[in-house]
């Protein structure tokens, strides 16, 4: 409305001032020509105006657009704001680095075993694990000597024998980084341990207990280990590593050590505990690992090869052939899987299963070779748990817990690795 009365008025004025009356003087014609240009220069803002009304009714209708596009907008996400929602691409490209790098290196899980947690070591560092070790088992026995007259009737000794052993192993691991997909480990154990045996003798008037006490230490088995980590093929590949833990026999000889006899069939009591087996073995194990946010799906299969030995024979005073001859211990089958949960950034947990099965033993002077009861089934249930200090070492703590009448009845294991080098 405003437009259109400026506009009317300046017409007017325009129009009025060429039919001035003739009688006008000199003074009239000059304050009428003063009054035209001032009517130009009106004219001249006038449409200046008009071209800023225009821009600015242009600026305003693209205002209104953009509002409604606002509107719209915000009803389709269900009323969040642009802020909210920038925040909510920020977390979301955050996550997804998360999980590229979770998807391109191997997660650090609890170190439950030899073959199973923790990473390769980097290529250049050299990793010092000291460890320290508690394994308690209980044994109970009943050996029965004798025959039967009557089904209800034994004629012989009845034997029953409780043994409560304990060992401490304190091992120093080194592992050294090949390349970024290879390492070799070196395993150097020192054991201790503290046997208690307490033994009865049934149908013999026998009152008291026995009690055999026998104790050793000194060096165990020195082992050593590779491992090489598969490449995998795309990214949603599980992680594969290849072992191989080749064992010494360094430890003192379970049959080179003393022994003394019961009357109870004559079992063997030892004197001196020994510190390893006495065999070579050799142990190759493939592990996979598969991360799915947030539980690391983990498992391990291997087999055991325990290489026979002659633990020597020779002939008493009445030529009778006393020894062993040639020893297999057997080999065994040795599978594990179990799940690991990071709790934070400093801290994970891991819950596995063990399972060994071993074959039987053979000695070659036996009257049967197999000997009976010796193929025997090891299940372990193993809590992993790992802390991460901030300014120290990581701490790494293992416990496992006997699900089988063969298996101790609990093992209690804690490293603490130190790294040097890149």
């Amino acid at each position: 409305m405003m437009r259109y009365v400026l506009h009317s008025l300046c017409i007017a004025a325009a129009g009025a001032i060429p039919g001035m009356p003739a009688y006008a003087n000199d003074t009239g014609s000059a304050e009428a020509s003063e009054l035209l240009g001032k009517m130009q220069e009106v004219n001249a803002e006038y449409a200046e105006l008009l071209q800023k009304m225009d821009s600015i009714d242009k600026q305003r209708r693209k205002l209104e657009l953009l509002m409604n596009q606002v509107d719209d907008l915000d009803e389709f996400r269900g009323g969040t704001d642009v802020s909210k929602a920038a925040d909510d691409v920020e977390v979301a490209s955050e996550r997804r680095e998360q999980l590229e790098a979770q998807q391109s290196e191997m997660p650090d899980l609890p170190r439950v075993s030899s073959d199973v947690g923790g990473v390769l070591t980097p290529k250049g560092r050299l990793t010092l694990e000291p460890s320290i070790g508690m394994t308690y088992s209980s044994v109970n026995r009943v050996a029965v000597e004798g025959f039967t007259v009557l089904p209800a009737l034994l004629v012989g000794i009845i034997d029953v024998v409780e043994a409560d052993r304990d060992t401490y192993t304190a091992r120093l691991t080194s592992r050294y980084g090949i390349t970024n997909r290879f390492e070799a480990e070196l395993t150097a154990p020192w054991v201790y341990r503290d046997d208690a045996t307490k033994s009865r003798e049934f149908l013999t008037g026998a009152v008291e207990d026995s009690i055999y006490k026998a104790q050793g230490s000194g060096l165990g088995d020195i082992e050593l280990g590779l491992r090489y980590q598969f490449r995998r093929k795309k990214p949603t590949s599980p992680f594969l590593v290849g072992n191989l833990r080749i064992k010494s026999d360094t430890g003192t000889d379970p049959f080179e050590i003393a022994t003394m006899s019961t009357l109870a069939g004559q079992p063997q009591f030892t004197t001196e505990l020994p510190t390893g087996s006495g065999f070579w073995s050799i142990n190759p194990s493939l592990t996979f690992i598969y991360p799915t946010d947030p539980v690391v799906f983990f498992g391990n299969i291997g087999y055991l090869w325990t290489l026979e030995d002659d633990k020597g024979t020779s002939l008493d005073e009445e030529g009778n052939v006393v020894g062993f001859g040639k020893v297999d211990p057997g080999d065994a089958i040795r599978a594990s899987f179990g799940i690991g949960i990071g709790l934070n950034e400093y801290s994970s947990l891991s819950i596995s299963y063990q399972l060994d099965q071993f074959t039987r033993t053979t000695i070659a002077t036996a009257v049967d070779p197999e000997i009976a009861g010796s193929d025997v089934t090891i299940g372990k249930l193993l809590i992993g748990y790992s802390l991460r200090t901030p300014d120290g070492p990581p701490l790494n703590l293992a416990v496992g817990i006997g699900a089988t009448d063969d298996a101790p009845d609990t093992d209690l294991t804690f490293r603490v690795p130190f790294n040097f080098g890149d």
